[in-house]
């Protein structure tokens, strides 16, 4: 799956990750391992991976991929900022 960060505390390695196909939000915690060279996320980062529901909440599982974004700190912005560029320079697809 791919998503994009809204918000990410990296002291506590945790973060809130919208998902392409527009569903629940995806709660990444400080167990999920980044790939190598990516110490912290920031707003509006594009994200590869997988998901796992526990109890109806989505978890991210494992980050396969990160795309530097805007850096834009309001999920608002970053959302609107995909919408503006997704046909030129945007990996996800709006599926609904």
């Amino acid at each position: 799956m791919m998503g994009l960060v809204l918000w990410y505390n990296p002291k506590a390695r945790v973060g809130m990750i919208w998902c392409e196909d527009q569903g629940p939000l995806a709660f990444l915690g400080p167990e999920v391992d980044l790939p190598d060279g990516h110490g912290a996320l920031d707003c509006g980062d594009q994200l590869t991976f997988s998901i796992e529901i526990r109890e109806g909440i989505r978890f991210v599982r494992d980050v396969v991929e990160i795309v530097s974004g805007a850096g834009a700190r309001d999920p608002r912005a970053i959302l609107a900022g995909y919408h503006s560029t997704r046909e030129a320079e945007s990996h996800l697809n709006v599926v609904a």
